[in-house]
C-alpha cells in the first residue's frame, strides 16, 4: 500500500534553500596572505594578491553587484591566518560588522576557504560560521570553482567546517609535518642550503641543476677576498670593534657585482647593502659581528644554531677553511659566546643593571624605536635610551652604538607636543578631528577586548564538552577491559589521548588570551580623559600629571619616535604623531657624551705620533669620533706632549669631532647650536 509523508509544518517547508547570488545586498570580500611581502602593493606583484583582490572586485561587479554594496577587506594581507581575530585588523572588522547586523542577508565572499583561517584551536573558525548563521549572510568561494555556502543547510555548514579544519591541518600535517622535516633533513644529511637563514658574505648557493654541488652552499672568492679583508683589517686594529666600525663608515669595503648571467636567484639571496656606484658593502655593526662569528668561514654549517656532525657527534666540514684560522680566532673568541661545541666561553664580568618595570624612567618606553637596533631602557645615569642591536649569526652577541638620555629625548617630544596642544586647543575643527581618532582607537581596543572575551567563554563551553567526552571514554575504557576486548581497548585509549591533546591546546589558548585581555584592560584603565579636557590640563602645567599619566598622554598622541645616531655627538629624533595634520616630524639633538668612551691602542699610537706637530683639522680626520676637548683630556692625562696655542683651533668647536662637523655642513647647522627646529617630513592629512 502506498504512503506518503505528512505535510511538512510551514516553518521546516522554508528550509526548501534556493542558492543564488544576493546582488542586492552587501559583499563582504576578505583576502589574506601569509607572506610579508604581501603588506606592500608596490613589492608584492604576485598572482595570487591580484586574483584575491582586484579579480574579486572585478568578479562582484560582473556578477551585478553595484559599487556601493562592494565592502573590501584587504588590510590583513602579509599576516598569518594562525593568528586570532582580535590579532588581525580585518579578521576583527569583520566579525564586529557581522554582529552590528548591517551585512545581514549579504555574502561573505573570498578567493578560497582557507583564507579566513588556519586555526588549530578550531575556536575562530566555528566563531565565523555561527556570525553567518545568525545573520543569514552566505560564504561564497570562487576557486575552484563557485560554490555557496548557506549556513541554513546543515550540509553546506558541516562542509565548511571541514574545509576550516583542513586549512587548520595544514600546518601541523604539511607544513610542520612534512616541509620543515624535509628541509631540516635535506640540511643535517644532505648538506644542502635549504633556506634556514641567510649566507654570510662569500657565500652563494649553486643553483645549477648540472653541478655536483647543486643546492648547496659554495664559497665566491671574488666576495671571499673582500671577507678576508675585513678579517685582516679587524686584526691591525687590535680586535677593537667600535673602531673598526668608524674606519668602515670612512672606508667600506666594497664587495664587487655579480657579473652579467648570474642567476637572479643567487643575487636576490645576497644581503648586503648597495654601495653607490655600484658593489656591495656592510652597513651594521651587527652584520659585522655576524660575520667575524660565522662558522661557515671554518668549513662548518650550522643548521637552526647547531653545527652538523655525525652520528658519534663529531663536526662535518662542508668544504676546506676559506680564511686563516689564525684570523678566524682572533675575531671569533672576542664576540661569540660559545665555542663550536656549544660550551659556555669565560668573559669578564659584565655589570649588571637593576631593571624596574614601574621606575620612573623613559615616558617614551613603549613608542621609541631605531633603524640602528633595539632600544632598551636602562638606569644609569639618570636613565638612558640605549640602542642596541643583536647579530643574526650562528653565535649572537649584542652591541650598540649610541646612547642618549631619557630626560633629553622625553623633554624634546612632550615640548613639541605641548606646542601642538595649544595650537590645537584654539582650533575646534581639528579638536573634533582629533576626538575621532581617539574614539576610534578606544573603541579598536574594546572590539579586542569583546573578541577575547567571547573567545574564552567558546574555550571554556569546549573544554566542557571534551571533559564529558574524556568521561564517557573512560567508562567504555573499562568496560572494555572487563570484557577482555583489546583491539576496543586500543581505540579508545587512542581516541583518550586526542581528547587530552584538544583540551590541552585549547588551556594553552586560554592561557594566552587571558593576558592578552589583561594587557588591553591595563590599556583601558590607563586611557586618557577627551582632548580638550586634556588639552586644559596641558595649558595647566605638565607638572601635573603623574608619570604613569603622562606616558599614557603620550602612548595616546605618538605613534612611533625613532632615535638614530648621526654622528658622534648628534642624534635624529623623528616623531610619528596620531594625529594625521602633525604628520611626521624631526629634529637634530646634540648630545654632551658621544659613544665612544675608552681610547683604543690605535688612537693612543696616533695623538702621540701627530699630536705635537699635525695641524688640527688633520689630525681630526685620523680621530674622526674624538673631540678637541677628548684630545686635549687624554694628553694632559696621558702624555707628556705639551699644551696646544688656543690660536690654533680658531673657531672650531672644541666639543665637536670631525664626524660632527661633517654632519652639521650636510644638514647647515649653525655653530653653537646644540639642537634645531622641529621640520615636517610629511603629512597624512590631505
Amino acid at each position: 500500500m502506498r504512503r506518503f509523508l505528512p505535510e511538512r509544518p510551514d516553518d521546516q517547508q522554508n528550509l526548501i534553500l534556493v542558492k543564488q547570488l544576493r546582488t542586492n545586498k552587501p559583499l563582504m570580500i576578505y583576502a589574506r596572505r601569509s607572506d610579508p611581502t604581501a603588506k606592500d602593493a608596490k613589492k608584492d606583484r604576485t598572482q595570487s594578491r591580484e586574483m584575491q583582490t582586484d579579480d574579486m572586485l572585478l568578479w562582484g561587479k560582473k556578477s551585478g553587484w553595484s559599487e556601493n554594496l562592494l565592502y573590501p577587506y584587504f588590510a590583513d594581507l602579509g599576516l598569518s591566518g594562525t593568528l586570532r581575530p582580535d590579532q588581525r585588523p580585518d579578521m576583527l572588522r569583520v566579525f564586529d560588522d557581522l554582529d552590528s547586523g548591517k551585512f545581514d542577508g549579504g555574502t561573505f565572499a573570498c578567493w578560497q576557504e582557507n583564507r579566513p583561517f588556519r586555526d588549530e584551536t578550531h575556536i575562530y573558525y566555528n566563531q565565523l560560521i555561527e556570525k553567518l548563521l545568525q545573520h543569514d549572510v552566505v560564504f561564497v568561494v570562487l576557486s575552484p570553482r563557485l560554490y555557496i555556502y548557506d549556513m541554513r543547510d546543515p550540509f553546506d555548514k558541516e562542509r565548511l567546517r571541514e574545509k576550516f579544519k583542513e586549512a587548520a591541518d595544514f600546518i601541523p600535517k604539511h607544513v610542520k609535518g612534512w616541509l620543515h622535516p624535509a628541509r631540516e633533513r635535506a640540511a643535517w644529511e644532505d648538506d644542502e642550503w635549504a633556506g634556514m637563514g641567510d649566507l654570510p658574505p662569500g657565500f652563494i648557493c649553486d643553483y645549477d641543476p648540472q653541478s655536483p654541488t647543486y643546492k648547496h652552499a659554495i664559497p665566491y672568492w671574488p666576495h671571499i677576498e673582500k671577507v678576508k679583508e675585513h678579517f685582516e683589517l679587524y686584526r691591525e686594529l687590535g680586535g677593537e670593534i667600535s673602531l673598526f666600525y668608524q674606519h668602515l663608515r670612512l672606508y667600506p669595503i666594497v664587495f664587487p657585482d655579480f657579473p652579467s648571467g648570474t642567476d637572479r636567484k643567487v643575487i636576490s639571496k645576497f644581503k648586503l647593502s648597495k654601495f653607490p656606484g655600484g658593489g656591495f658593502y656592510i652597513k651594521g655593526k651587527g652584520t659585522l659581528v655576524s660575520m667575524l662569528t660565522h662558522p661557515m668561514y671554518r668549513g662548518y654549517r650550522a643548521v637552526k644554531g647547531v653545527i652538523r656532525r655525525d652520528g658519534e657527534g663529531n663536526k662535518l666540514q662542508s668544504f676546506e677553511p676559506v680564511i686563516d684560522l689564525e684570523l678566524l680566532d682572533f675575531a671569533y673568541y672576542r664576540h661569540a659566546q660559545t665555542d663550536f661545541d656549544g660550551n659556555i666561553l669565560e668573559r669578564k664580568s659584565k655589570k649588571r643593571y637593576f631593571r624596574d618595570k614601574d621606575a620612573e624612567i623613559g615616558l617614551l618606553k613603549f613608542r621609541i624605536y631605531s633603524d640602528q637596533g633595539e632600544v632598551r631602557v636602562h638606569r644609569e645615569s639618570g636613565g638612558v635610551y640605549r640602542i642596541q642591536g643583536l647579530t643574526n649569526g650562528y653565535l649572537q652577541e649584542q652591541v650598540y652604538s649610541a646612547e642618549i638620555s631619557c630626560s633629553d629625548v622625553d623633554t624634546c617630544v612632550v615640548n613639541r607636543l605641548l606646542e601642538h596642544a595649544e595650537t590645537l586647543a584654539q582650533r575646534q575643527e581639528d579638536i573634533e578631528a582629533y576626538e575621532a581618532s581617539a574614539a576610534q582607537v578606544r573603541n579598536a581596543r574594546l572590539a579586542k577586548i569583546h573578541q577575547i572575551e567571547q573567545s574564552i567563554l567558546d574555550i571554556s563551553r569546549d573544554q566542557s564538552g571534551l571533559t564529558r567526552n574524556i568521561g564517557r571514554v573512560e567508562l567504555e575504557i573499562e568496560d572494555a577491559k572487563a570484557k577482555g576486548d583489546t583491539v576496543t581497548t586500543e581505540i579508545k585509549e587512542k581516541r583518550l589521548q586526542l581528547l587530552e591533546q584538544e583540551i590541552e591546546t585549547l588551556e594553552k589558548e586560554r592561557r594566552i588570551l587571558l593576558k592578552a585581555k589583561e594587557t588591553l584592560e591595563e590599556e583601558v584603565e590607563d586611557d586618557i580623559g577627551s582632548l580638550d579636557e586634556e588639552l586644559i590640563k596641558l595649558k595647566n602645567g605638565w607638572d601635573k600629571y603623574n608619570f604613569k599619566k603622562r606616558r599614557s598622554l603620550l602612548n595616546f598622541a605618538v605613534q612611533e619616535v625613532r632615535i638614530n645616531k648621526m654622528s658622534t655627538h648628534w642624534i635624529s629624533i623623528q616623531v610619528t604623531w596620531l594625529n594625521e595634520e602633525w604628520g611626521t616630524e624631526r629634529m637634530y639633538y646634540k648630545r654632551r657624551y658621544g659613544a665612544l668612551k675608552e681610547w683604543s691602542e690605535e688612537e693612543k699610537a696616533i695623538i702621540k705620533q701627530h699630536y705635537a706637530t699635525m695641524p688640527i683639522n688633520e689630525l681630526m680626520t685620523l680621530l674622526p669620533e674624538r673631540s678637541i676637548w677628548s684630545m686635549r683630556s687624554h694628553v694632559y692625562l696621558h702624555l707628556d706632549l705639551g699644551r696646544r696655542s688656543k690660536q690654533e683651533y680658531g673657531s672650531l668647536n672644541l666639543s665637536d669631532s670631525y664626524a660632527d662637523m661633517q654632519f652639521k655642513n650636510e644638514q647647515n647647522i649653525p655653530a653653537k647650536v646644540s639642537y634645531t627646529n622641529w621640520e615636517a617630513l610629511y603629512s597624512l592629512k590631505k
